[in-house]
């Protein structure tokens, strides 16, 4: 995309702050970035040697998550700070169980609405809203939003490597009590999250050092969190087995166990679970 980075420029994006979305795609070896997060990316490597398999381990568990909604028969989703589109997106495993599901993406970032756009163009049952988190109504009362999910049935909702760009002060619990209040019984929430949680040294110092690094980019909130405030995130609904697990070792028998992963699970330096809401 560095050629096109007038065009985005033009479009009121800042290309020369990194943005969290950005630099992700980057994790993930992805081409929906600028020169400003690539080389943050390496920055973060030199921190963080293996962030690109906390990144992967992230996807990984949105794929997992997915499955298992989708395998309990929930045909609709609401993917919460989606990013930009790569292998494995919501829509493509939850078709792969249902071809009728439906998918809604929401993100505040404008390149990552943009290119989602473009994805999904030719794939029904899907959109992308343009939103915020924090303003709940305005992801829920989108056009998209309303048109393709039906709030009087389950929902399955994800929030995958998003709440810990949001610093305490600004309460994402209070805003994700919003979308819980929102859904009926049966629907499903999945979320991961940043946590130093039990982590060895010297990896919870690299992840420490990595999370600061955050303050110079869009998103300059990054807050790591224990397993009891990421264990209120679902306060009112049922974890799913095996309960609160590092993303790395979320439900591993649905796909291949990576190596480094089962050996080091903490590593993944990610919370991940699913809850239901009864």
């Amino acid at each position: 995309m560095a050629g096109d980075q007038d065009r985005w420029r033009a479009l009121g994006v800042d290309v020369e702050l990194p943005s969290a979305a950005r630099v992700y795609d980057a994790y993930l070896g992805g081409a929906h970035n600028f020169a400003a997060d690539r080389a943050f990316f390496a920055r973060a490597k030199e921190k963080l040697p293996h962030i690109a398999d906390v990144a992967r381990w992230n996807r990984t568990f949105l794929r997992r998550a997915v499955q298992t909604m989708a395998e309990a028969g929930i045909d609709q989703f609401l993917d919460i700070g989606s990013g930009l589109p790569t292998a494995g997106n919501t829509h493509e495993i939850a078709h792969r169980i249902n071809p009728d599901a439906r998918v809604v993406y929401a993100d505040n970032e404008p390149v990552a609405v943009v290119q989602t756009q473009e994805l999904l163009k030719d794939v029904p049952g899907t959109a992308v809203v343009r939103g915020d988190f924090l303003a709940p109504d305005e992801i829920l009362g989108a056009a998209a939003t309303r048109e393709l999910l039906d709030l009087d049935k389950p929902v399955g909702v994800l929030a995958v490597a998003l709440l810990h760009f949001i610093p305490r002060e600004q309460h994402p619990e209070a805003a994700l009590e919003r979308y819980k209040e929102a859904l009926p019984a049966g629907s499903e929430l999945a979320i991961s999250h940043a946590t130093v949680d039990g982590v060895a040294e010297p990896v919870r110092s690299q992840t420490l050092d990595f999370i600061d690094s955050y303050k110079d980019t869009q998103n300059p909130g990054f807050t790591a969190r224990d397993e009891l405030e990421f264990r209120r995130f679902f306060t009112g609904w049922e974890l799913l087995d095996p309960g609160v697990a590092f993303t790395s070792e979320w439900r591993s028998d649905l796909t291949d166990v990576d190596e480094f992963a089962a050996t080091n699970p903490k590593n993944a330096v990610c919370f991940a679970a699913v809850a239901r809401k009864p």
